[in-house]
């Protein structure tokens, strides 16, 4: 083997293990968090839930912190939608408390698998698609990795066995007849077990009623 190309070959030798090392040393958020969405619903209360699973030694920030705190909360932000109404705050388990003497302030951590949730309540007789971001920042003891943000979208059913909280507003109590009323538009509803349902074309109150009695699933 020449000179030259002994140099040569150790130059490269050299570039490709830097090259590597680099590479092997770049964190990335997603790396030490995952995350998977899942929706409880029962009717119009639905319920987003986030798992989320940490890797071992590293943390998030809880959504709650202190109002003087620098850290970045880990958040569920919804996209507004007339198809549904957000129901209370970011639901979390109770997070880790310590104080920072290095930043002089009060943090609350997660760590570890567990669960974040937001209600919402549905005001659609529709199917729609939930549409929101996900964020947080993680850190261990020595350092913190970029601010983390990913988009998701989530199936809802519409509530189709009574009626939406956006008609409520349509319906003239005034026109009301025990179990029977009408809206502006003269639409029929008919009234079971203190919900009101919307009658369909072409059925009497009184059947329909009946019907939504024994069981029967409403629809358009």
């Amino acid at each position: 083997m020449t000179k030259s190309f002994f140099i040569i070959a150790l130059v490269f030798t050299a570039s490709f293990f830097y090259s590597s090392t680099a590479k092997a040393q770049i964190e990335y958020p997603e790396d030490k968090v995952s995350w998977k969405f899942d929706l409880e619903q029962s009717g119009e209360e639905v319920t987003v839930v986030v798992t989320v699973s940490i890797v071992k030694n590293w943390h998030i920030y809880a959504n709650f912190r202190s109002p003087d705190s620098f850290s970045i909360p880990t958040d569920i932000v919804l996209e507004k939608s007339e198809n549904y109404k957000k129901v209370g705050g970011i639901i979390e388990p109770e997070a880790e408390h310590i104080f920072d003497e290095i930043v002089n302030e009060d943090l609350y951590l997660h760590s570890g698998t567990f669960k974040m949730k937001q209600k919402i309540k549905v005001l659609s007789n529709k199917d729609f698609v939930l549409k929101g971001t996900f964020s947080f920042q993680t850190c261990d003891e020595t350092h913190c990795l970029p601010p983390f943000e990913t988009d998701f979208e989530i199936n809802v059913k519409g509530v189709e066995d009574e009626i939406v909280e956006s008609q409520v507003d349509k319906i003239d109590f005034s026109k009301i007849m025990g179990n029977e009323t009408v809206d502006e538009d003269g639409n029929n509803y008919v009234k079971v077990n203190e919900r009101w349902y919307k009658v369909p074309e072409g059925n009497s109150a009184e059947f329909y009623r009946k019907y939504i009695i024994l069981g029967g699933k409403h629809e358009e």
